[in-house]
């Protein structure tokens, strides 16, 4: 769960730049969340920002089609199906006559 405060420092990528950031990532949880900055330094102005994100369940349409992480079970069940194919046809055209215990008529 996203811990209701986060007391961080902000970074400056470049010593030059008057840009700060900082990465933050929110859990895979619905709902609505709010991030509040509020940064003072001694002697100059202060940021008082606040801003709400919605996170939101992606639509049925909205998944990728295909999982790269399934791959290993998409090929398991083409595999299944052609052994399945392949044991089918070799027990149909078998010869059972020279099994023992089959009567031939």
């Amino acid at each position: 769960m996203l811990d209701p405060y986060y007391q961080v420092a902000l970074e400056q990528p470049d010593r030059k730049s008057p840009t700060f950031t900082y990465s933050l990532k929110t859990p895979w949880r619905l709902g609505i969340f709010r991030f509040h900055v509020d940064y003072k330094r001694y002697g100059l102005t202060y940021i008082d920002e606040r801003m709400e994100v919605s996170v939101i369940q992606l639509r049925h349409d909205e998944f990728p089609r295909y999982e790269t992480t399934g791959y290993p079970y998409y090929v398991n069940v083409f595999v299944m199906m052609t052994s399945s194919f392949l044991f089918v046809v070799y027990f149909v055209f078998s010869d059972f006559k020279n099994v023992k215990g089959v009567k031939s008529s």
